[in-house]
């Protein structure tokens, strides 16, 4: 059975683009352009793992991962962002995200990120 990914982003083209290479990797990808429509699916839906745009515009991903935590949605979150600075890394690793992903520098290996954060959980 394929590994289930929620890829959330509000920015359509980096949705489009990050779906079709986890496909080619042999990933199921469900996609959301909202934090209130992923809500919708992590209800749902089982989902394996979280891959999150950390600025989205109604709740940004550290108010989301909190958001899931008071609705005792235990799924791992990897941030996917443009912001690359360690004082954002490291309040995101503090509030249980399992990794923070370069957009810019880091998406190709995005997939090996996936399975060792699956196999870490």
């Amino acid at each position: 059975m394929k590994t289930k990914l929620l890829l959330i982003d509000d920015e359509v083209i980096t949705l489009r683009m990050t779906k079709m290479m986890l496909v080619q990797h042999d990933f199921d990808v469900e996609t959301c352009l909202t934090t209130s429509e992923a809500i919708s699916v992590l209800t749902t839906t089982d989902i394996d793992l979280i891959l999150l745009d950390i600025s989205m515009p109604t709740i940004d991903g550290f108010d989301f991962v909190k958001l899931m935590n008071s609705l005792c949605i235990r799924v791992p979150v990897i941030f996917l962002s443009n912001k690359e600075d360690d004082y954002t890394k490291s309040v995101a690793l503090s509030e249980g995200v399992k990794r923070c992903v370069s957009k810019s520098k880091q998406l190709a290996e995005l997939p090996q990120i996936i399975n060792e954060v699956l196999q870490e959980a």
